[in-house]
């Protein structure tokens, strides 16, 4: 049986609506983007920090990024002192091809044997379409040994593409575009009042259409918001399945790195420093934690010294509102209501922006007459950009208790 919120079926005594590429004619309809995001702010502290970027006319939303990589290459396999050559293998999310893109010929790398604690800086030669790289140790001014072997897992760092006097143009080390979308979301409340319940006094409610217009607007701000947040791409199989777009959690979980953490389960003091650093590392400036109140209270327990506080000199104490990392950054730190414990995520809030489907950011229409009642839909449709989510800038904890 479909339900007829949900999936594209005729409702009762009403005929099927168009589809989206159809056009539409309406009448008595409102705008109520303003009043929308005005409602129930202390419910919604993500999306009052993210705001709203530019409306779109697509089925869907696109961004591009481009990974320049992290400065460093992974050796998959042992190099011997003696060696001329040396596998690179993936690291960071990119493949063995896209890390081997951070080099050219002429690169040098500088390699630290933690087996051996010897230096050395070795020059790429050339590089082969499979990560092979061509390698030989340079003799420096100190020293470095030019007999260092690497094993699997080293890190060799890239210190540049230098060139010789006079040199000759290289291939550009163009990186391969990726294009990311999100889809939409369309919520929906409606309210219906009979023409003897909207002639009724009632105390406190002067009218009690309105009062439930505002009451279901609250709501659909607060589901925005979880959307937002919670939200897991679902494309729609039939019409009866309606679509979801990919909220923070869609798009970080799926992603790899130490700044998503789906193993500590008790919050430390160690764990947070990690993910922060690790998207710090890799370009997050204006990180914020947003995670249930039992979370966020365990950084008040933490080194007094890093606690960032709004002093209330009328009163004792203060509201902690930033905690300092160990890689400088003041971490903002945001309670929220009534939202899964185990889930708290690290954001980079500049990157991110929710995105109205063009004319449909929060709409109200009242419908035509069925009857004795009257009868209005609200209706928002919105999706989510956020950049940097396949870039590591952003963070992640998925199984806290």
């Amino acid at each position: 049986m479909g339900l007829d919120y949900h999936s594209i079926n005729a409702a009762t005594g009403r005929g099927l609506p168009q589809a989206t590429t159809d056009v539409v004619s309406l009448s008595n309809r409102r705008d109520v983007s303003d009043m929308l995001d005005l409602l129930a702010i202390a419910e919604t502290p993500f999306i009052n920090r993210i705001g709203w970027g530019a409306e779109s006319g697509g089925l869907k939303i696109e961004w591009i990024s481009e990974d320049l990589g992290p400065g460093y290459v992974q050796a998959g396999s042992v190099k011997a002192s003696a060696g001329a050559s040396l596998q690179i293998s993936t690291v960071e999310g990119l493949t063995t091809a896209e890390a081997a893109a951070q080099i050219q010929t002429g690169t040098v790398l500088y390699h630290y044997a933690s087996t051996t604690g010897e230096h050395s800086v070795l020059l790429v030669v050339s590089v082969g379409s499979d990560g092979e790289l061509e390698v030989e140790t340079l003799s420096t001014a100190v020293s470095f040994s030019v007999a260092a072997s690497t094993i699997a897992g080293d890190n060799l760092y890239i210190i540049g593409a230098v060139a010789n006097e006079a040199s000759l143009p290289r291939t550009g080390n163009w990186r391969t575009r990726v294009m990311n979308s999100n889809g939409f979301t369309i919520l929906r409340q409606d309210v219906q009042i009979t023409g003897s319940q909207a002639a009724t006094d009632m105390w406190a409610v002067n009218s009690e259409e309105q009062h439930q217009i505002l009451m279901r607007l609250k709501e659909m701000q607060r589901e925005r918001e979880k959307s937002a947040l919670y939200s897991v791409a679902v494309t729609p199989r039939t019409v009866t399945e309606a679509s979801l777009m990919h909220g923070a959690l869609g798009f970080l979980v799926a992603q790899g790195g130490s700044n998503i953490d789906t193993t500590t389960t008790a919050l430390t003091e160690t764990a947070v420093n990690t993910v922060v650093s690790a998207a710090w590392e890799s370009g997050a400036a204006n990180l914020t934690w947003f995670s249930d109140i039992n979370q966020a209270a365990k950084f008040t327990r933490w080194d007094k010294n890093r606690i960032r506080t709004d002093i209330n000199n009328g009163k004792g104490g203060g509201y902690i509102n930033y905690y300092l990392c160990e890689c400088g950054i003041e971490l903002e730190i945001v309670p929220m209501r009534k939202v899964p414990t185990n889930i708290a995520f690290v954001i980079d809030t500049s990157k991110v922006k929710l995105r109205a489907k063009k004319g449909r950011k929060a709409i109200m229409e009242q419908l035509g007459k069925a009857g004795d009642f009257t009868d209005w839909q609200i209706i928002t449709e919105f999706s989510m950009e956020m950049k940097g989510a396949n870039l590591h800038q952003h963070g992640l904890f998925t199984r806290l208790s």
